[in-house]
């Protein structure tokens, strides 16, 4: 599906640029060298890997951008003397890219080519001996055009200069915008219309405060990556997956504006079999690129099958380009994901958050539905009329479901009671702080920590004694590779009775502002015909995030 022009957007100074926009609207899908090959591509390999993804049917999958990532440019940190344009490695590919790119595009894939918004490219060697694209946009873009590149992945290393300090900035910036429209511009001017703006999901300072990629790049990109780096491993997916879940809940993301969730690492050590089915299904049904980075001649057929699952495929390539939204956590056992799709139908996930082997249920009825046709999407069993779906899973397996024929629950649900948190009785260095986005204007803060921080609301009154709970809250503490999960924990009791740990997922990146409304957890022990509390701090000795109000059941 292709959208035929593009409207106009605001950059920052107040300039207006219409671009005429020619590129899928759907995610990529396709491969990529980082993760098999790392910065040290060569000729041998990526013919390897154009003729693998081919005899294994990953082109007829769908698989059709063909990406070389870091490696394959020249080491010397020279430019072309007669062009002034990034020269290729002679030594690892001693024809240069043009036949390997006219070698994917015989066999029906798309070239796709990888630079750096920066004086020198990312790189394993640190710091980089590769330069990089910046202050040389136009003529690196005729390079790629010469390439018959279609798409350009754009990175975000030294972009303040060329020392080891300065590989890979993670704090808030004020220039990516300028940066990355640069090339965003070139590209256009040569007609390569597809870019992924690399920049980590470091956040974007402006005079408003931070803003995250999702916010910035719409209208000088195609795509955006919403996290730092994937790495091998469940904890690297699920840090991605938390980061995840405020993009997924805002509502821009679409044709033209597309989270990038980073390269799949399904085929790689570090995740069993079903933790590396679930990645694949989250990615494809947040509607991420889907570019497999691994030996493709060394996937088991199983692997194979996963990836090649048509049916999670048409979720991903669903014109409609809107990721499904967390319903529910149930912390420590499951998370539950919904989303719509094009013709009505409704795209379902429940992950076991466990790390067991069980039986998840969903029931239908937490996702406003009362009958649905259900098509189990790994199995393709097919149930009809039902009310809720029930199967075995390994730990941190998943269930994919396609729901159609759905018959809506009639009635508005529960009324609630809001309560601001600001009200409560603090504690141990809890505080108010100002909120412009917070319903009372204020919020608390600095729950948990060393002190244990702690809030207490009285006198609530409540109809039910166990119930879903909807909490208010901010949580900008933003992970990268190797540094957190992209959650914080808070402890929390209702009458002094045992605590409960409750996992709240990053909900985006201004601390004023950035509030993640109505997230759902369940408590009990509520006294229907007496006054209730209800106790909030930290977990351990860690940070819980800063609350604007809470809503019981009337």
């Amino acid at each position: 599906m292709r959208i035929p022009n593009y409207t106009l957007f605001a950059l920052a100074g107040g300039t207006y640029l219409a671009v005429a926009q020619q590129f899928q609207s759907t995610p990529v899908m396709g491969w990529n060298s980082y993760n098999q090959l790392a910065c040290s591509p060569d000729d041998t390999s990526i013919t390897e890997a154009i003729n693998s993804l081919v005899d294994r049917g990953f082109v007829d999958a769908g698989y059709k951008f063909f990406q070389v990532d870091c490696g394959w440019a020249s080491r010397d940190g020279q430019r072309n003397a007669t062009t002034g344009a990034l020269k290729i490695d002679l030594d690892r590919f001693p024809n240069g890219l043009l036949p390997l790119s006219n070698l994917a595009r015989s066999k029906g894939m798309k070239w796709s080519m990888y630079s750096d918004a920066g004086v020198r490219m990312c790189d394993t060697q640190v710091p980089s001996p590769v330069a990089g694209s910046l202050g040389n946009e136009a003529a690196d873009a005729d390079l790629f055009k010469s390439l018959n590149t279609e798409y350009l992945k754009y990175d975000n290393c030294y972009a303040d200069g060329p020392l080891s300090s300065q590989n890979a900035p993670k704090a808030s910036r004020t220039d990516f915008v300028t940066r990355f429209t640069a090339m965003w511009e070139e590209l256009q001017r040569v007609g390569i219309m597809g870019m992924l703006v690399c920049q980590w999901g470091v956040p974007y300072s402006v005079s408003s405060g931070l803003e995250g990629p999702s916010q910035w790049t719409k209208g000088l990109s195609t795509s955006f990556r919403l996290s730092d780096d994937i790495a091998t491993g469940w904890a690297n997916v699920y840090r991605i997956y938390n980061q995840a879940v405020h993009i997924a809940k805002s509502g821009i993301i679409g044709p033209g504006n597309i989270a990038d969730a980073d390269l799949l690492e399904v085929g790689n050590t570090g995740m069993t079999f079903d933790e590396q089915a679930t990645h694949f299904a989250f990615w494809a049904m947040l509607k991420s690129a889907l570019m497999i980075s691994t030996n493709v001649s060394a996937l088991s057929n199983e692997l194979v099958a996963v990836l090649q699952n048509q049916e999670i495929i048409a979720v991903n390539q669903d014109p409609a380009v809107k990721p499904i939204e967390l319903v529910q956590r149930w912390t420590a056992d499951r998370d539950l994901w919904a989303g719509n799709l094009n013709n009505g139908d409704i795209a379902v996930l429940a992950v076991d958050l466990s790390n067991t082997r069980r039986t998840l249920n969903i029931q239908f009825s937490d996702l406003g539905i009362k009958s649905a046709d259900v098509k189990d999407l790994w199995t393709s069993a097919t149930v009809k009329s039902a009310s809720s779906y029930s199967k075995q899973v390994n730990g941190h397996g998943s269930i994919v479901l396609r729901l159609s024929n759905i018959q809506r629950a009639s009635g508005s649900g529960s009324a609630y009671s809001y309560i601001s948190v600001s009200t409560g009785s603090l504690a141990s260095g809890a505080n108010l702080q100002s909120c412009t986005g917070c319903a009372s204007s204020t919020k608390v803060g600095n729950l948990g920590g060393s002190s244990n921080g702690s809030v207490v609301l009285s006198n609530i009154r409540t109809s039910q004694a166990n119930q879903t709970v909807k909490f208010d809250y901010i949580n900008c503490d933003v992970a990268y590779t190797g540094s957190g999960s992209n959650e914080r924990l808070a402890s929390i009791s209702v009458n002094g009775k045992p605590a409960k740990t409750v996992s709240f997922p990053l909900s985006g990146y201004n601390w004023a502002t950035d509030i993640y409304a109505g997230y759902g957890v369940e408590l009990s022990g509520f006294n229907t015909g007496a006054p209730n509390s209800i106790t909030i701090s930290g977990s351990g000795s860690g940070w819980a995030p800063d609350f604007d109000r809470i809503a019981v059941v009337a």
